[in-house]
């Protein structure tokens, strides 16, 4: 098979991962608006889930989320500290070069998400260098934003005779670079969209309707990734949750969205009541949490109503916040007001970040408690320091890693902002917030 450009979502090397409706939204965007110039494009996910050839099928859960294949592998020497198994998640390696034997291409385009997740993508250099020394490679994504000069750095150290291209610049400025430089062989597609109709099977998709977020929290990527706050059109967006439900049958979309409430009533209200005045019937999901703050009756009503199914709402501390998003008195009105509005508590869920700089474990069991008492699933969330943030600063004070040197030392799984993490503590608040959800949800 002959193409113009071969994209590849790479393995994840980690201690855990799970497909929480997670997919390379870059990536699939940037084929998609490759695709409408013209450009025939095949799409190789690494982690896809559905693939007929793995040796065993990952168990799926409800609304498309579920595991990933994956294989144990050695663990770093420098996380031996660390009581965890290490995986390479996606398919096996025999999969991917099966694959790429039967293809030939133009140009290859990579990306990679979490900054720490760039072994897989060095796994993918090694081999598309040794095999394909003449074609050139693109990539992007969030760890080449975040962590530039370290991707820089290796490339140049390891691959500098071959042709490695780095982007972090926006999209568009991309593209006239690839349209300079290859002519597209097909008819420009219909639409734009993400590729996601190029997955093996699809079991949601994700929407975004705005890029960057109005807040600045200390921990957070978001200005770092969109410094500017930009709205898409509502009706573009409909058109786009619609050509997915009538042509695919999709029925679950996840929010990608930083600040999926803001301005709700000239926004996201809009797309929803289009939605209910075609009767669709549909799930939407809001993995990346949604504001208490813009919580108001009339909006829980509306969410309830056009088919919201998850409901993750960020609290990240109940005592000694370290952001003004949110008051505790908001967060329960808004918890008060989904409840009112017909959401039960399994639909609903609170984030609590922890594992931060001078972590107190006792401050998350005591907010853990908090959350059990008004009945609201927990759901921790490891700190990762983010590069390029307040909170990056000061984890470099207290960390036992030098967070500089290598993004490897990002992973929240090692609890990178603690000196000495206690994993004895860990493991009780893990097991204490299962035991909590397990109460509320069944």
């Amino acid at each position: 098979m002959e193409v113009d450009f071969l994209l590849i979502n790479p393995w994840i090397y980690d201690f855990s991962a799970y497909d929480f409706w997670l997919k390379p939204y870059g990536l699939l965007l940037l084929g998609g608006k490759l695709r409408k110039l013209g450009y025939s494009i095949y799409y190789l996910d690494l982690l896809d889930p559905f693939h007929q050839e793995l040796p065993k099928k990952p168990k799926r859960r409800d609304f498309g989320t579920g595991h990933f294949y994956k294989e144990v592998i050695p663990k770093p020497i420098y996380f031996k500290d660390v009581p965890r198994k290490f995986y390479r998640y996606g398919l096996p390696f025999f999969i991917f070069k099966k694959i790429i034997s039967h293809l030939k291409f133009k140009a290859i385009f990579l990306t990679c998400t979490m900054t720490y997740w760039y072994p897989g993508l060095f796994v993918i250099l090694d081999y598309m260098t040794q095999n394909y020394p003449e074609i050139p490679i693109y990539i992007g994504g969030i760890y080449v934003k975040l962590c530039f000069e370290h991707l820089k750095y290796e490339i140049e150290k390891l691959y500098k005779d071959f042709p490695i291209h780095i982007f972090k610049s926006d999209a568009e400025e991309f593209l006239e670079t690839i349209r300079v430089k290859f002519l597209p062989s097909g008819v420009p597609y219909l639409n734009d969209y993400p590729l996601f109709d190029m997955q093996t099977f699809i079991p949601y998709v994700i929407i975004m309707t705005s890029y960057g977020c109005p807040f600045n929290c200390p921990y957070c990527a978001s200005k770092k990734l969109y410094p500017q706050f930009k709205k898409k059109n509502p009706k573009e967006v409909f058109e786009e949750i619609l050509f997915w439900h009538k042509n695919y049958g999709v029925i679950d979309f996840a929010f990608y969205d930083d600040a999926l409430l803001f301005n709700f009533d000239s926004h996201l209200a809009l797309i929803l009541e289009k939605i209910l005045s075609y009767g669709l019937n549909l799930r939407f999901h809001t993995p990346n949490a949604i504001h208490a703050r813009f919580i108001t009756k009339d909006v829980a009503k509306l969410l309830k109503k056009a088919g919201f199914k998850t409901i993750r709402i960020g609290l990240e501390r109940v005592e000694n916040r370290f952001d003004n998003k949110v008051s505790i008195e908001e967060f329960l009105q808004a918890v008060a007001y989904l409840k009112s509005a017909g959401f039960k508590e399994k639909e609903l869920g609170a984030y609590l970040l922890y594992g931060i700089p001078g972590e107190n474990f006792e401050e998350v069991k005591r907010s853990l408690l908090f959350l059990e008492k008004y009945k609201i699933p927990p759901h921790l969330a490891e700190f990762s320091p983010i590069p390029g943030t307040p909170f990056f600063e000061i984890a470099k004070q207290y960390s036992r890693y030098p967070l500089e040197e290598d993004p490897i030392f990002h992973n929240n799984t090692v609890f990178p902002a603690l000196k000495k993490p206690n994993w004895e503590e860990i493991e009780k608040l893990k097991a204490l917030a299962r035991k909590i959800r397990h109460s509320i949800c069944n």
